[in-house]
């Protein structure tokens, strides 16, 4: 016979079952933000014998990837998937950017991998390694150098709803400790440089979706005889930032949503979130939420069931880790061309 426990808010059901090892499997609603329920589970649900149609995970390998900048420095990053809110690309540039990049369509969020480079914005220069992640919001003009040629990997999301970090206030209702995932104290700003740009043609080439974009094209290049970076002073807030993954605090046993987006028209609700969970592993938790379209990126650490390259995107219709988080969740797409294959994993 079952023990059962009964309270005026639930009704938890739990057999005696202390010889079995259980599956824990997390079922939650709105991206974190509604009801959930842990389910345990004598199966794990991903174990399956075969699958036929769309419901299932893919996978992408970054590092087995030839994108046009590490073939030329001239070159650009390759959009990987892209949704009505998101775009995401993988970038391996082995060599300085010799034209500037400014985009006035999105907010970006560059993840580093593998690498370590320069990146000179408007508001001055900063330095970043593997496991950073640094902002730089839409209309920012910037490029990245390197000291010397080398392999490097970047996970890049354009974001047209505003990028934020995650306030207290947004997820102290679910982990109650009082701080947000980020720790302001943490969180790099870049610096102005002591000396100017040298003299020259510098190319800046922009995005902009506007009225004859149809005709024109979204791509726009302006060349300058002067250094674009030119700010000697800043007065006001510095837009561009930087942190560490491992900034990042684990406040709960959920994933723990670290960075957020929204439209300054509709800003009380996000657009997505990024979530920091666990490298997956034997015994993770499996996790289900049928309100959102989820993309998951393995930096570092094995992929559970597949083989130990580090560099990987899984991304999973309705079922981790960027998450559409309106209700009505804006459908994931892939770019024409990818290579992915569908994959089992914890999620």
């Amino acid at each position: 016979m079952a023990d059962t426990v009964e309270s005026t808010t639930e009704r938890l059901t739990r057999p005696s079952m202390e010889h079995v090892d259980l599956v824990t499997h997390l079922y939650n609603r709105r991206a974190l933000w509604g009801k959930e329920t842990v389910l345990y589970r004598r199966n794990h649900p991903m174990e399956w014998e075969r699958v036929t149609g769309n419901y299932q995970n893919w996978l992408v390998d970054t590092a087995e990837m030839v994108t046009s900048d590490y073939d030329s420095a001239g070159g650009e990053p390759l959009r990987l998937f892209y949704s009505d809110d998101v775009d995401v690309y993988v970038s391996r540039r082995r060599e300085t950017m010799p034209y500037f990049s400014r985009n006035c369509d999105a907010d970006e969020c560059h993840i580093v991998s593998v690498g370590e480079m320069t990146y000179e914005t408007d508001f001055g220069n900063i330095e970043v390694g593997p496991r950073d992640l640094i902002i730089i919001p839409k209309g920012v003009t910037y490029r990245t150098t390197l000291e010397r040629p080398q392999d490097t990997l970047r996970l890049i999301f354009e974001s047209r709803p505003e990028i934020f970090l995650v306030p207290t206030d947004m997820v102290d209702h679910v982990y109650h400790k009082g701080r947000p995932p980020v720790d302001p104290t943490k969180v790099k700003q870049p610096v102005l440089p002591d000396v100017p740009g040298e003299p020259g043609t510098y190319e800046v080439r922009i995005k902009y979706t506007g009225a004859f974009s149809d005709v024109l094209g979204e791509r726009s290049t302006i060349f300058y005889d002067f250094h674009p970076l030119d700010v000697q002073i800043i007065e006001g807030d510095i837009a561009v930032y930087k942190f560490s993954v491992s900034d990042i605090e684990k406040l709960g046993s959920t994933p723990v949503p670290f960075l957020g987006a929204a439209y300054l028209d509709n800003s009380r609700n996000l657009a997505w979130t990024f979530a920091l969970s666990g490298g997956g592993g034997h015994g993770a938790p499996v996790h289900r939420d049928p309100d959102v379209d989820e993309f998951r990126y393995l930096s570092s650490g094995p992929h559970t069931g597949q083989s130990s390259s580090h560099h990987r995107e899984s991304i999973t219709e309705r079922g981790a880790a960027i998450h559409a988080a309106n209700e009505t969740a804006r459908r994931i797409r892939t770019t024409r061309g990818t290579p992915f294959r569908p994959t089992r994993s914890d999620r």
